[in-house]
């Protein structure tokens, strides 16, 4: 299971408050950052969960051949204590290389990109 780790500033200064206009203006700074992102990433591959969990009933599923077949890379976690976790997977080095970086800005550590075998 994952754990997500909230991040905090070490630098506690004063709690900074802002008006409702400000806090307008932040939201749409985000919201539109994130829409920007996602533009950067490109289209995205749909993969079914291996796995779905409904309460007591666990149900398999199968990832069509199709999509495996156009995976190029994989995305390997690397933590502090030298830990191993497989992210993702995706179609081209770029697609790899932007999540990559995206994954390293937001939680730090060291993500692998590897090449899948053909």
């Amino acid at each position: 299971m994952r754990t997500l780790r909230r991040r905090i500033s070490r630098n506690a200064g004063e709690p900074v408050s802002l008006d409702q206009g400000k806090s307008t203006r932040k939201l749409v700074e985000l919201v539109e950052r994130a829409q920007a992102n996602g533009l950067d990433q490109g289209p995205l591959t749909p993969v079914e969960a291996l796995v779905t969990i409904e309460g007591e009933d666990w149900v398999w599923q199968i990832v069509d051949h199709e999509v495996l077949e156009m995976l190029s890379h994989r995305l390997v976690f690397q933590s502090d204590v030298g830990s191993r976790r497989e992210i993702l997977m995706t179609a081209g080095l770029e697609t790899a290389v932007n999540a990559a970086s995206k994954i390293v800005e937001l939680d730090g550590g060291c993500v692998l990109i590897e090449t899948l075998e053909p």
